[in-house]
């Protein structure tokens, strides 16, 4: 990306921009450019991530009780302990918080 491209594209996104202020954004939006190209090549890399996303079990998420302090207890595993959250909670309809209208 130029100067020039990085002008456009704030002139498309209806930003007023100094040249001074486009200057000191530039090498900013380079790096945001390089992450979004560092992240098609991963995509593109069947090495790099050998099952999709999507297929991760349960059990990836399970973290061994060595890494909490003995001190501090374990959190509930999720779905469990819903009812005490919502007990904090205000005014309810069933399993729903009901949030009051603001406008």
């Amino acid at each position: 990306m130029t100067i020039k491209n990085l002008q456009e594209t704030a002139a498309l996104a209806r930003l007023n921009l100094k040249d001074e202020e486009l200057a000191s954004a530039y090498p900013a939006f380079e790096q945001i450019l390089d992450f979004f190209a560092a992240m098609q090549a991963a995509d593109n890399d069947a090495e790099a991530f050998t099952a999709p996303i999507t297929n991760l079990s349960y059990d990836a998420r399970i973290v061994d009780s060595a890494f909490f302090r003995a001190d501090t207890p374990l959190p509930p595993p999720i779905g469990v302990g819903n009812e005490a959250l919502l007990g904090n909670a205000g005014e309810r309809d069933a399993r729903f918080i009901l949030i009051p209208n603001v406008l």
